[in-house]
């Protein structure tokens, strides 16, 4: 169902334009705000407390089922501390959707306050001008207290132009009893032992050892494990026809003609087939640990295997302010960005969801220390982030990744060598580059 923005709001006070205008107005919060000052009329966590005019901002997100729920409790307890101001959570129902409604709200002049974003969308939105620069309204000490990968991705040209939100990375998951049955005693910790680990599960159980996805960015990740980069220093050339970018080919290829993995479809999702039990392990994000829900499924979490080095993806959405928002609503936008990523509410999200911390005070807080202690496997992803990278920002490259999934599926499919494919993708990024700098 589609969602207008409101219309204009009344102007907020010189307090609430405090927390948009000027740097430093406040230290830091608890757990509700950010920028805001302290005053006679504010709470104890440092929220003002009825000094400024109501305001509604929109919000364009896609967390589905109990991600949306816990969403919808996070921004019910920012609107009890904070009663002047509304969230209107739109839900769309992939990020594909969400793409498509941002860009015709762009089109249209319909833009939302906030939005999740995937990066190449916001390396868009900062190149035209349409998000706001959040230095000045996220404290100077909660930046530095981001996650330093996370922080980076948000980071353009020196400047704070989101903030980390729903973020995960990369873990192996594996069914324990499928193991124990292979007589395997540990979960795989290089290349070639989750080869060796897949095959024999195969040969002992008759399903594949790992599910696969056979797309660009499962190449990335073994590109970079292998020691190579998708790009040249400069962002112009692609930079994986390469000795690296062969032998991640390579493993992909051999696993599959092995019988070893099974390669799932574009839109399929690895954890469905791990909650069946259709492969022993998977290479999937922690996010997928809120959809595993087969109680007979005996099941943990392990590290990345490594090849040549370690090398561990990340995932998820950043969130924006829209500068054709009103003041007000930007004071009112900052406030709830402040309070989704305070230390108290990135812990509940990732308890409740599965993401993780987007700060790093969060993961040696007593409430996600004592958290992780009963829950083991959501403490794993957390030690990885040192050698953790996101994909290049680029519109260009976003464009061609599914060009080059194709041709990965062509391999796959034996329809073409892995050469033939490593030549072929690396001429369809060069000619997006190309176009993209043109």
């Amino acid at each position: 169902m589609k969602h207008k923005n409101k219309a204009l709001m009344a102007t907020a006070t010189a307090v609430v334009m405090c927390a948009w205008m000027a740097t430093g107005c406040g230290d830091e919060e608890t757990g509700g705000g950010g920028g805001i000052p302290m005053t006679k009329s504010s709470n104890a966590s440092g929220q003002a407390a009825s000094t400024a005019q109501p305001v509604t901002i929109t919000f364009e997100e896609s967390m589905p089922g109990k991600l949306g729920t816990e969403l919808q409790k996070l921004t019910n307890e920012f609107e009890k501390q904070n009663p002047n101001i509304h969230v209107q959570l739109i839900f769309n129902g992939s990020y594909s959707t969400l793409e498509q409604k941002l860009t015709a709200a762009i089109a249209s002049g319909t833009e939302p306050t906030v939005a999740q974003v995937e990066e190449t969308w916001e390396t868009n939105y900062v190149q035209n001008g349409l998000i706001e620069p959040l230095d000045s309204v996220i404290p100077k000490s909660t930046q530095n207290d981001l996650i330093p990968i996370w922080r980076q991705d948000s980071t353009y040209n020196g400047k704070l132009m989101s903030v980390p939100f729903n973020k995960s990375a990369y873990v192996l998951y594996y069914n324990v009893d499928d193991l124990k049955k292979a007589g395997i005693s540990s979960p795989p910790t290089t290349w070639s032992q989750l080869e060796q680990d897949a095959i024999k599960i195969q040969k002992k159980e008759g399903i594949p050892g790992l599910g696969l996805q056979g797309n660009y960015y499962t190449f990335e990740m073994l590109l970079k494990q292998a020691g190579g980069q998708i790009l040249n220093a400069r962002n112009t050339k692609a930079a994986f026809d390469s000795s690296a970018g062969l032998a991640a080919l390579h493993f992909m290829k051999r696993l599959v003609d092995e019988h070893a993995a099974k390669v799932i479809g574009a839109n399929e999702y690895l954890s469905d087939g791990f909650n069946t039990n259709e492969y022993a392990m998977d290479l999937d994000t922690v996010a997928a640990m809120s959809f595993i829900n087969n109680s007979n499924l005996h099941w943990k979490v392990a590290p990345l295997p490594k090849g040549v080095t370690y090398a561990v993806p990340t995932a998820g959405l950043n969130l924006v302010i829209f500068n054709a928002a009103t003041s007000a609503q930007k004071a009112a936008a900052a406030k709830y960005l402040n309070f989704l990523i305070s230390v108290p509410s990135t812990i509940e999200w990732a308890e409740q969801t599965g993401y993780l911390p987007v700060r790093q005070s969060a993961l040696t807080n007593s409430a996600w220390t004592s958290f992780i202690k009963t829950h083991p496997n959501q403490g794993v992803a957390p030690n990885e982030l040192k050698y953790a990278y996101f994909s290049p920002r680029l519109a260009s490259l976003y464009s061609a990744e599914q060009e080059m999934t194709t041709q990965i599926g062509n391999m796959l499919a034996g329809r073409q060598t892995p050469q033939v494919t490593l030549q072929n993708m690396a001429n369809i990024t060069n000619q997006a580059l190309a176009q993209g700098n043109s």
